[in-house]
């Protein structure tokens, strides 16, 4: 992990709000396809589509100016990622969000894991989702990061919710992989039975994923997940009331103001996974409203020092 330095002094300003621009009508390819593969199930069912879910992440607005601390996997600058250590570390680290990643294991339970593979981040190999949640944890998920967390567990959602609940932190939720709504039924209902419903928000790069869940939870804020922006972003999230869009900083090389307009329609704009200082600042001058990292201790202290 790169040494990141403190940005310089005096801070940087925001980019000031515009109005928001008319997006051209033209779409990128996927938003085209996103369109006619949602098309019909819309016309089945209306009444989801009825449901305008560009809800505030007021619960992931900006602080003073300067954009919210987004914890990568937890704190895996601290702990293996996807831990409860790690889980632990982020709360501790000044971050304001959390993220995590959720899959689903062969018998239904919501796990933390990033990869579809086991390989990586345990000492076993193949694809997760043919797994029950009992063989899961007798995995030793920690050995590979080191060995003074040999037999950590790979920590199941309703793990780590208490975990949230008692923390002042929100969280941003990442669903891998394509998700039905009989999968999600239990995943909102946890949510909702620790009360953290205002506190969290639940992101895919799937849109059928989103959509499923905006039939299943309309009132829960959603986020999609794009490597680079569309043509019309602003649609492309509308098609599955999403409020948020979390995309790659290289995103806005080609428009550097598409993120204040963006913010200026209504959307919260994250951007993914920067580890050195230099890009904390592009992120900062961009104004953006949060920045996912794997150091949230130093940013948050980069952060903490820029609103000073």
């Amino acid at each position: 992990m790169p040494t990141a330095r403190p940005l310089a002094a005096p801070r940087p300003t925001r980019p000031t709000a515009r109005p928001a621009r008319s997006y051209s009508l033209r779409r990128s390819t996927a938003s085209f396809t996103a369109t006619l593969a949602l098309v019909a199930v819309l016309a089945i069912d209306h009444t989801a589509a009825t449901v305008h879910a560009a809800q505030p992440l007021g619960s992931l607005g900006l602080n003073d100016g300067v954009p919210l601390t987004v914890a990568h996997r937890g704190d895996p600058a601290s702990a293996p990622e996807n831990t409860l250590p790690a889980v632990e570390a982020a709360l501790r680290s000044g971050a304001e969000v959390l993220e995590i990643d959720l899959r689903m294991t062969a018998d239904g339970h919501a796990v933390l894991f990033h990869d579809e593979l086991l390989d990586r981040t345990t000492d076993s190999t193949g694809p997760l989702a043919t797994r029950t949640l009992a063989e899961l944890q007798t995995l030793d998920a920690g050995s590979w990061y080191g060995s003074r967390w040999a037999g950590t567990r790979i920590p199941t959602f309703d793990e780590v919710l208490p975990v949230l609940q008692r923390s002042d932190a929100r969280a941003l939720i990442e669903l891998k992989g394509l998700w039905t709504e009989e999968a999600l039924r239990p995943l909102v209902a946890a949510i909702y039975r620790h009360g953290v419903q205002d506190r969290v928000v639940l992101a895919s790069f799937e849109l059928p994923t989103l959509f499923q869940l905006w039939r299943e939870a309309p009132s829960l804020p959603r986020a999609v997940i794009v490597r680079r922006l569309p043509d019309d972003p602003a649609v492309y999230a509308e098609l599955v009331g999403a409020s948020t869009i979390v995309t790659s900083l290289r995103s806005f090389a080609v428009d550097p103001e598409a993120a204040a307009e963006l913010r200026a329609a209504g959307f919260t704009v994250i951007v993914y996974t920067l580890n050195r200082a230099d890009l904390w600042q592009q992120a900062l001058e961009l104004g953006v409203d949060g920045v996912v990292t794997d150091a949230p201790r130093r940013l948050a202290g980069v952060h903490a020092a820029a609103r000073d």
